[in-house]
C-alpha cells in the first residue's frame, strides 16, 4: 500500500497499476437506475415469511446486499433463496441501468496504455456479464470475478473475489489497483494488498473512502481516464491489444457472407 496520505496520490498509484479491477454497481454502471434498490430489498424481505421479526435495520435498508446478509445469518436454506431471487432481480434492472459517465473513457484508457481490466463484483456474475454484452465492453473486459452462488463470505469485505481475479491475471498484488465506490471495497483491498481509488460518487463519500484507507479519490472516471493515458505501462501488451482490436475491426467491417469459412466450421 502506498505510504502518502490517503487521497492525494492517483498519479503515483495509476502509474504502477498494470491490471485494473473495476467495482460494477457504481464504477461501471448504476445498476437500480430503473428498478430501485429499495424495491428489490422489499421483494427480498417477503422470502422471509415467518421467521422472527426482521432487526429494524434490516427491515428499513434499502440495500440488497444488506438483506442478503442478514439472510446468510439466518440459515443456508434462506440465503440461497435470496441469492436466487436477487440475481433475477438484477437481471432484470440491467436492462434500465446507467452507464457510469466515461467508464468506457476508462476501459479504452487502459487498452490504449497496455493494461488490462477486470470487473469485481458483489453482484452476480450473470447480471454483470449481461451487461457488458448490451453495452459492448464484454470484449475488452479480460475476465469478471462475482457473485456465483449463496455463501455471502466470500464477498466483499472478504478479500477472496479480488485474490481471485489476481491470480487468473496472473499478477501480482502490487500490480493491481480496484477502483470502488464503497467503504467494503476498500476494505478487501487492503485484505488483498492491492491498491485502492475510491470513486466518490455522492456527497460524503469521499470522507469516507478516505476514512477507510483509500489510495485516492476521485469524483468523476474522467480523471481516471487522463491519468491512465499518461502512463504507458507495458507496450507489449499495448501492442497485442492494438492487434486484436483491429483483427476485431476488420471482422465487424466484413460484409456478410465473403470470405471462406474456417476448416471445421459451418459457415
Amino acid at each position: 500500500m502506498t505510504g502518502s496520505p490517503p487521497g492525494s496520490d492517483l498519479d503515483t498509484i495509476v502509474s504502477r497499476t498494470r491490471h485494473l479491477l473495476l467495482d460494477f454497481d457504481g464504477p461501471i454502471c448504476s445498476i437500480y437506475a430503473g428498478l430501485p434498490a429499495a424495491t428489490v430489498a422489499d421483494r427480498l424481505r417477503k422470502l422471509f415469511g415467518d421467521h422472527a421479526q426482521l432487526p429494524k435495520e434490516i427491515a428499513r435498508t434499502a440495500d440488497p446486499l444488506e438483506v442478503f446478509a442478514y439472510a446468510a445469518a439466518v440459515s443456508e436454506d434462506l440465503a440461497a433463496r435470496v441469492e436466487t431471487e436477487m440475481t433475477g432481480q438484477e437481471l432484470a434492472a440491467v436492462a434500465t441501468a446507467a452507464p457510469t459517465p466515461y467508464v468506457h473513457e476508462v476501459v479504452t484508457a487502459c487498452h490504449n496504455s497496455g493494461r488490462s481490466v477486470a470487473v469485481v463484483s458483489n453482484n452476480s456474475a450473470a447480471a454483470v456479464h449481461s451487461y457488458l454484452a448490451r453495452h459492448g465492453l464484454d470484449d475488452r473486459i479480460s475476465i469478471v470475478v462475482a457473485r456465483t452462488n449463496h455463501d455471502h463470505a466470500f464477498l466483499k469485505p472478504s478479500p477472496h473475489l479480488i485474490t481471485q481475479a489476481v491470480h487468473a491475471l496472473n499478477a501480482e498484488p502490487a500490480e493491481c489497483t480496484l477502483v470502488g465506490d464503497s467503504v467494503t471495497d476498500v476494505q478487501a483491498t487492503r485484505l488483498a494488498n492491492v491498491e485502492s481509488i475510491g470513486y466518490a460518487n455522492q456527497p460524503g463519500k469521499g470522507e469516507r473512502l478516505t476514512a477507510a484507507g483509500a489510495g485516492a479519490i476521485i469524483n468523476s472516471l474522467a480523471d481516471l481516464a487522463i491519468a491512465l493515458r499518461a502512463y504507458v505501462v507495458n507496450p507489449e501488451l499495448l501492442q497485442l491489444s492494438l492487434r486484436l482490436f483491429s483483427r476485431a475491426r476488420l471482422r465487424r467491417a466484413r460484409p456478410t457472407g465473403l470470405g471462406r469459412p474456417r476448416e471445421g466450421c459451418a459457415g
